[in-house]
């Protein structure tokens, strides 16, 4: 980017000049906060006079939104559980309404998460912070449930506070706007129809406010390749939060692990197969941690290779400064990444433990890499790997045998013009999985008359030693025979056969599934994302060691003696492809070349046992969300 340099100098003599004025009339942020804010009972468990000692790496941040700050944009990458809703957006609309009266748009993802937001938290920040007589209408509707205060709209004398959601070209490009403060945009569409980026069309909206205005672009990451908060983090000046060693003094960033670069003597190192080796960052044993204890995560430091306990973190974090790591790409603009290891709110020890959960599980190592370590995941599977699809194929294990370990059964179907495709699968602990039988049912099926249907309920209907199939799931097909699938579905009796539609594409929420209610129909159709299970499937079918009954990893999968060698062909037909937008962004979905039905089997099966797990879950156990080790632990004693 070519920058005129005596505009950049020109600027900076009127911030400067700036600054100088207002430094006795107008504090920043952070100072607002401190004096007036409360927080009460309803929004915290700490209740009190707000105070930034507890998340110390959020006061910099702050600040940046305050009137005297030359800094225009700033990007956020984190973590969860930062208290970063709390301290930049409550803070930074409660002292525009207080000493700079601003238009102040929030966007999100989710308009009915905003409109909660509203409610629990700006309407709470308003009245215990003293700024309710400041809520004045001018437009004196008399509808609004109080004058100046709708459930999208907070009116102030000077300014206003808009809430919208994303996925409404309409709403963001309605107003100019000084203050824009984009909350999770990783979560944001793509696109909006004709109107293009949601980002690039809000951001167009503070234009107008030049140097003045202040754009927050602050999200939890994604996906690296669409990643909408890394590419704004990238042009920034890419800041790290440095703490000191309580041993040594040494400033670091705290990470989680690195096997080696620790500057301290070797006599501390780990020797291994004659190479010494410096670990540093978050240390623990990970065969204790397996088992369930903890006790031995801690933190090393990189220089002096001093064990940190945890009881450290609150002075480290109060020490703590921000430090810039390259060179913003933009005048003005400053970005941060932070990982969930610096929050108050989490244990080192919860986090070790995400990570031993998301062990050769690539969705749950996304989420960790995103929530845990705010940090955007780069799946670098490029398909399945027909060496080890080979290997899946157990010589002694026949059709239709059903393992000792198997704790229930799934089946799925894929509907072609001349046959109806089934497989049943067994699944046991930690999703291990056994395809039981891949059978091929000829008929003609937009006939549903046709013998090929009553097949397929015999199926359902069979007793594989001792064990009834759970849940079936077929597809729905692409238009011709839906309704057909519909009704065949609602002859069985409701939750019992799900009709299915594949969405090409990952959530950008990470569900991988939702259930909708259809229509003329009394039954409930399951909307799969495809590529979300795709991505998982060729982690599990690609681990490249074979393990015992007594040791194999999550979704370790085999498949009986009499599956075709085309039914493993068509499970590495399917490779993943990059596609760059019309706006830049790039996308990388899964394509075929050739057959597919196994591996849409396959996903489908997948699937059939996630609902499976959230049914028992939340109707026999009464747990609030799914919980897969809840149920495996359950049903291993049953």
């Amino acid at each position: 980017m070519i920058v005129d340099k005596r505009e950049v100098q020109i600027d900076r003599i009127i911030d400067l000049a700036l600054s100088f004025s207002k430094k006795d009339i107008l504090p920043t942020v952070s100072e607002w906060a401190e004096a007036n804010r409360f927080l009460s009972s309803k929004i915290t468990k700490k209740p009190g006079n707000f105070n930034f000692d507890y998340m110390p790496y959020t006061r910099e941040i702050a600040d940046c939104f305050s009137r005297t700050s030359r800094v225009r944009e700033v990007a956020v990458m984190k973590g969860v559980q930062l208290g970063f809703t709390t301290s930049i957006f409550d803070n930074t609309i409660g002292y525009h309404i207080a000493e700079n009266p601003s238009s102040i748009m929030l966007v999100s993802g989710s308009k009915s998460l905003l409109r909660d937001y509203k409610k629990v938290k700006i309407d709470q920040l308003i009245d215990d912070s003293a700024l309710r007589d400041r809520i004045v209408a001018d437009t004196g509707n008399k509808n609004s449930r109080r004058q100046g205060d709708t459930a999208s709209l907070i009116e102030f004398v000077g300014g206003f506070l808009r809430i919208v959601g994303a996925k409404s070209a309409d709403d963001l490009r309605s107003f100019p706007i000084k203050i824009l403060l984009l909350d999770e945009l990783d979560a944001y569409p793509e696109k909006l129809g004709d109107e293009g980026n949601p980002v690039e069309l809000a951001v167009s909206r503070t234009d107008s406010f030049g140097r003045d205005k202040k754009i927050g672009y602050i999200s939890t990451p994604l996906l690296k390749h669409s990643s909408h908060v890394y590419q704004y983090y990238l042009k920034g000046d890419q800041r790290k939060y440095y703490v000191p060693c309580p041993f040594c003094g040494e400033y670091q960033e705290l990470i989680f692990y690195s096997k080696n670069g620790g500057l301290y003597p070797e006599e501390k190192g780990i020797e291994t197969d004659g190479v010494i080796f410096k670990p540093y960052g978050l240390i623990f044993n990970s065969k204790e941690c397996k088992s369930g204890c903890y006790d031995s995560v801690v933190y090393k430091c990189k220089h002096c290779g001093e064990l940190i306990n945890e009881h450290y973190k609150p002075s480290m974090l109060k020490k703590g400064y921000w430090k810039p790591t390259a060179v913003s790409q933009v005048p003005y603009f400053q970005s941060y990444q932070i990982s969930s290891l610096y929050s108050p709110a989490r244990e080192w020890w919860e986090i070790v433990k995400r990570f031993i959960t998301a062990a050769n599980n690539p969705e749950k190592l996304r989420i960790f890499y995103n929530h845990d370590l705010g940090l955007p995941f780069e799946d670098t599977t490029a398909g399945v790997n027909s060496i080890s699809i080979t290997k899946l194929r157990d010589g002694k294990f026949n059709n239709d045998e059903i393992p000792d370990e198997a704790l229930f059964l799934t089946a799925a179907c894929d509907v072609q013009d001349n046959r109806l495709e089934v497989e049943v699968k067994a699944w046991g602990d930690r999703f291990r999985n056994w395809g039981i039988n891949h059978i091929v049912i000829p008929g003609d099926t937009s006939n549903p008359m046709d013998p090929c249907w009553q097949e397929l309920l015999d199926i359902k209907d069979k007793i594989w030693a001792g064990k009834q199939i759970f849940y079936m799931l077929i597809d729905s097909g692409d238009g011709e025979k839906t309704d057909l699938i519909y009704r065949f579905c609602e002859q069985y009796g409701e939750g019992i056969i799900f009709p299915l539609k594949g969405i090409g594409s990952t959530s950008k929420t990470g569900d991988k599934y939702k259930i909708r209610t259809l229509d003329n129909y009394s039954v409930k159709l399951v909307e799969i994302y495809v590529d979300s299970y795709k991505n998982q499937l060729a982690g599990w079918f690609n681990q490249d060691w074979r393990a015992s009954d007594e040791d194999y990893p999550d979704g370790w999968s085999t498949i009986a003696n009499g599956y075709s060698d085309e039914y493993l062909r068509q499970l590495t037909t399917e490779h993943r492809v990059k596609k760059v937008s019309d706006s830049g962004l790039i996308s990388i979905n899964w394509v075929a070349h050739g057959r597919n039905e196994a591996f849409d089997l396959n996903v489908y099966n997948l699937c059939a046992a996630e609902l499976v797990i959230s049914e028992i879950s939340r109707n026999y156990l009464n747990l609030q969300a799914s919980n897969s080790g809840e149920v495996f632990k359950i049903l291993k004693a049953a």
